[in-house]
């Protein structure tokens, strides 16, 4: 789905229902967008990463865990070599949308290159399917495009994957985002803006004003008013994914 057909979609379903979208609810629909709710696999993958585990305590690898989350789709976190958390300024964020069905294959393949090369990181990954089944968060952005590199030119990655959301832009296939992750993340801004955005259209009777280009440059007078510099950097990031989407470039550019 591009950019323009999910914004037309959801002013057809304002203007239809007669609704307001919170920023909950849009973070709900940008994390399952074009995906098959499936948790056939749940058991499973937490089997597969608690004997991981196991085998990783026995090691000399360093590492911490935490999980969040009981009722909708539990998040597991593992921070690899990593003692604090990640500079907003030279961490990238990588969503590896692997299909569900090969999310222990693809866990494996993650924790193997991350250890074997000492990255530092931290992997996130949902127990339950969505279209961010697992997205890495690299420390330091060099890291970032060898990673990548190493994926596609091992894996058949199109058949590997699910589309990310379609304001995260990718290279083959992987989605690549710079967010703070501590104020914020990036699809938690976006989801912000997205409901402001559509309150300021609904208040204007401008829905049938919506393009990818308007709410581009919505986005960027967000960027110009905002104070707090953790969030304008997250408006940025914002910024330059659309800009990379639409203009079909390289988003680490």
């Amino acid at each position: 789905m591009k950019i323009n057909d999910f914004l037309k979609q959801i002013a057809r379903d304002i203007e239809k229902k007669d609704i307001d979208l919170t920023k909950d609810d849009f973070y709900y629909i940008l994390k399952y967008v074009g995906i098959k709710k499936r948790e056939d696999l749940k058991e499973d993958i937490e089997s597969y990463f608690n004997q991981f585990l196991d085998n990783l305590g026995n090691s000399l690898v360093r590492h911490i865990v935490r999980s969040t989350g009981t009722k909708e789709n539990k998040t597991y976190y593992i921070g690899l070599y990593a003692e604090k958390r990640a500079s907003y300024k030279e961490a990238c964020k990588v969503y590896f949308p692997v299909k569900y069905e090969y999310m222990i294959s693809a866990l494996k393949t993650i924790f193997s290159y991350l250890i074997r090369n000492s990255i530092e990181s931290v992997v996130k990954f949902h127990v339950k399917a969505t279209n961010e089944n697992i997205v890495i968060r690299f420390y330091h952005k060099e890291d970032v495009i060898p990673f990548i590199n190493y994926c596609y030119s091992n894996f058949a990655l199109p058949e590997l994957l699910e589309k990310v959301n379609p304001f995260i832009a990718t290279i083959y296939g992987l989605g690549i985002v710079k967010d703070d992750n501590t104020l914020n993340t990036y699809n938690g801004t976006l989801s912000e803006v997205l409901k402001d955005y559509f309150l300021f259209l609904k208040k204007n009777n401008a829905l049938d004003k919506i393009s990818d280009l308007h709410f581009l440059d919505y986005v960027i007078q967000k960027e110009n008013n905002e104070e707090n510099e953790i969030i304008k950097f997250n408006l940025k990031a914002i910024e330059n994914n659309i800009k990379a989407i639409l203009s079909r470039t390289n988003p680490l550019d």
